[in-house]
Protein backbone atom coordinates (compact mmCIF):
# COMPACT_ATOMS: atom_id res chain seq x y z
CA UNK A 1 0.00 0.00 0.00
CA UNK A 2 1.39 3.95 -0.54
CA UNK A 3 2.90 5.21 2.44
CA UNK A 4 0.88 8.20 2.27
CA UNK A 5 -2.22 6.01 2.59
CA UNK A 6 -1.30 4.12 5.03
CA UNK A 7 -0.04 7.32 7.44
CA UNK A 8 -3.69 8.37 6.95
CA UNK A 9 -5.05 4.85 8.06
CA UNK A 10 -2.86 4.72 11.01
CA UNK A 11 -3.94 8.42 12.06
CA UNK A 12 -5.54 7.89 15.73
CA UNK A 13 -6.98 10.55 18.15
CA UNK A 14 -4.32 10.49 20.86
CA UNK A 15 -5.67 10.61 24.03
CA UNK A 16 -2.35 10.14 26.63
CA UNK A 17 1.14 12.18 25.75
CA UNK A 18 4.74 11.77 26.77
CA UNK A 19 6.23 15.09 28.83
CA UNK A 20 8.91 15.69 26.43
CA UNK A 21 7.86 18.46 24.31
CA UNK A 22 8.05 18.26 20.50
CA UNK A 23 11.42 19.50 18.78
CA UNK A 24 11.43 22.37 16.55
CA UNK A 25 12.20 20.76 13.13
CA UNK A 26 9.34 18.29 13.67
CA UNK A 27 7.18 20.83 14.62
CA UNK A 28 8.12 23.19 11.71
CA UNK A 29 7.89 20.25 9.31
CA UNK A 30 4.25 20.09 10.56
CA UNK A 31 3.22 23.28 10.57
CA UNK A 32 4.55 23.58 7.03
CA UNK A 33 2.19 20.40 6.03
CA UNK A 34 -0.78 22.81 7.10
CA UNK A 35 0.26 25.90 5.77
CA UNK A 36 0.27 23.52 2.16
CA UNK A 37 -3.12 22.86 2.43
CA UNK A 38 -5.08 24.20 -0.15
CA UNK A 39 -7.81 27.53 0.77
CA UNK A 40 -10.62 28.50 -1.30
CA UNK A 41 -9.76 30.72 -3.72
CA UNK A 42 -5.59 30.44 -2.98
CA UNK A 43 -6.66 33.06 -0.04
CA UNK A 44 -4.63 31.35 2.20
CA UNK A 45 -6.55 33.06 4.86
CA UNK A 46 -5.20 30.85 8.05
CA UNK A 47 -3.38 32.02 10.95
CA UNK A 48 -1.26 29.60 13.42
CA UNK A 49 -0.79 29.69 16.47
CA UNK A 50 1.32 27.42 18.56
CA UNK A 51 0.88 27.30 22.30
CA UNK A 52 3.63 25.54 24.35
CA UNK A 53 3.95 27.45 27.60
CA UNK A 54 3.08 25.31 30.50
CA UNK A 55 0.97 27.97 32.30
CA UNK A 56 -0.91 28.66 29.22
CA UNK A 57 -1.77 25.81 28.25
CA UNK A 58 -3.11 24.83 31.99
CA UNK A 59 -5.00 28.21 31.62
CA UNK A 60 -6.70 27.01 28.23
CA UNK A 61 -7.28 23.70 29.75
CA UNK A 62 -9.25 24.90 32.75
CA UNK A 63 -11.01 27.51 30.59
CA UNK A 64 -12.62 24.83 27.91
CA UNK A 65 -13.27 22.68 31.47
CA UNK A 66 -15.27 25.35 33.01
CA UNK A 67 -17.37 25.18 29.96
CA UNK A 68 -17.47 21.88 28.90
CA UNK A 69 -21.79 20.56 28.82
CA UNK A 70 -20.76 16.71 28.40
CA UNK A 71 -19.12 14.50 31.02
CA UNK A 72 -16.33 16.58 32.81
CA UNK A 73 -12.75 15.14 32.72
CA UNK A 74 -10.24 17.36 34.43
CA UNK A 75 -7.76 17.65 31.24
CA UNK A 76 -9.68 18.95 28.09
CA UNK A 77 -6.29 19.06 26.36
CA UNK A 78 -5.45 15.51 27.55
CA UNK A 79 -2.21 17.37 29.02
CA UNK A 80 -0.53 17.17 25.48
CA UNK A 81 2.64 19.30 25.09
CA UNK A 82 1.73 21.55 22.38
CA UNK A 83 -1.65 23.52 21.20
CA UNK A 84 -1.97 24.50 17.21
CA UNK A 85 -4.52 26.97 16.86
CA UNK A 86 -5.64 27.89 13.50
CA UNK A 87 -8.05 31.26 13.04
CA UNK A 88 -9.37 33.13 10.12
CA UNK A 89 -10.68 36.25 9.89
CA UNK A 90 -14.13 36.25 10.99
CA UNK A 91 -16.36 37.22 7.40
CA UNK A 92 -14.13 34.72 5.65
CA UNK A 93 -16.96 32.47 4.45
CA UNK A 94 -14.77 29.19 3.66
CA UNK A 95 -12.83 29.58 7.51
CA UNK A 96 -14.39 25.87 8.32
CA UNK A 97 -13.44 24.06 5.87
CA UNK A 98 -9.71 25.97 4.89
CA UNK A 99 -8.85 25.30 8.89
CA UNK A 100 -10.01 21.32 8.56
CA UNK A 101 -7.85 21.12 5.91
CA UNK A 102 -4.97 22.53 7.57
CA UNK A 103 -5.29 20.79 10.59
CA UNK A 104 -5.44 17.50 8.89
CA UNK A 105 -2.57 17.81 7.07
CA UNK A 106 -0.47 18.67 10.23
CA UNK A 107 -2.02 15.79 11.80
CA UNK A 108 -1.45 13.27 9.09
CA UNK A 109 2.57 14.80 9.02
CA UNK A 110 2.47 14.21 13.21
CA UNK A 111 1.41 10.19 12.37
CA UNK A 112 4.23 10.56 9.52
CA UNK A 113 6.81 11.79 12.15
CA UNK A 114 6.09 9.26 15.04
CA UNK A 115 3.83 12.20 16.94
CA UNK A 116 0.26 11.64 18.40
CA UNK A 117 -2.02 14.27 17.95
CA UNK A 118 -5.80 15.02 18.31
CA UNK A 119 -8.33 17.00 16.79
CA UNK A 120 -9.96 19.06 19.03
CA UNK A 121 -13.00 22.17 19.12
CA UNK A 122 -13.70 23.08 22.51
CA UNK A 123 -10.66 25.04 23.18
CA UNK A 124 -11.42 27.31 20.23
CA UNK A 125 -14.93 27.71 22.07
CA UNK A 126 -13.30 28.94 24.77
CA UNK A 127 -11.30 31.47 23.18
CA UNK A 128 -14.12 32.59 21.35
CA UNK A 129 -16.20 33.17 24.54
CA UNK A 130 -15.74 36.15 26.67
CA UNK A 131 -13.81 34.15 29.30
CA UNK A 132 -11.01 33.21 26.85
CA UNK A 133 -11.27 36.98 25.45
CA UNK A 134 -8.01 38.35 27.32
CA UNK A 135 -5.96 35.07 26.32
CA UNK A 136 -7.67 34.97 22.59
CA UNK A 137 -5.31 38.40 22.75
CA UNK A 138 -2.76 36.93 24.79
CA UNK A 139 -1.49 34.49 22.61
CA UNK A 140 -1.11 36.51 19.70
CA UNK A 141 -4.66 35.99 17.75
CA UNK A 142 -4.70 38.30 14.93
CA UNK A 143 -7.03 41.05 16.32
CA UNK A 144 -10.63 40.26 13.75
CA UNK A 145 -9.92 36.59 13.49
CA UNK A 146 -12.03 33.75 14.76
CA UNK A 147 -10.33 30.64 16.32
CA UNK A 148 -11.89 27.94 13.90
CA UNK A 149 -9.95 24.30 15.21
CA UNK A 150 -7.71 23.43 17.25
CA UNK A 151 -4.94 20.31 17.30
CA UNK A 152 -3.02 18.79 20.21
CA UNK A 153 0.40 17.44 19.44
CA UNK A 154 3.23 15.02 21.14
CA UNK A 155 4.67 12.27 21.90
CA UNK A 156 2.01 9.70 21.82
CA UNK A 157 2.46 7.68 25.60
CA UNK A 158 0.57 4.79 23.91
CA UNK A 159 1.94 3.80 20.25
CA UNK A 160 0.55 0.58 20.09
CA UNK A 161 -3.20 1.70 20.65
CA UNK A 162 -4.40 0.90 17.07
CA UNK A 163 -7.15 3.99 15.80
CA UNK A 164 -11.08 3.70 16.02
CA UNK A 165 -12.66 1.47 13.99
CA UNK A 166 -14.43 3.50 11.09
CA UNK A 167 -17.49 2.63 9.51
CA UNK A 168 -17.27 1.79 6.00
CA UNK A 169 -21.08 1.14 4.93
CA UNK A 170 -21.05 4.90 4.03
CA UNK A 171 -20.27 5.15 0.51
CA UNK A 172 -22.83 5.03 -2.58
CA UNK A 173 -21.42 4.90 -6.43
CA UNK A 174 -22.98 6.74 -9.29
CA UNK A 175 -21.48 5.67 -12.40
Amino acid sequence: MNQTVETILKRKGTKTYGTEQINDKDLDAILTAGIAGPTARNTQNRHFTVIQNKEVLQQINDGTLSLQTAPKHNYPLFQAPTLIVVSTPTDYPFADQDSAIAIENIAIAATSLGLGSRYLVSPTRFLEHESGAQVKKAIGIPEGYRTIAALIVGYDANPDQEPVARNKDVINYVK
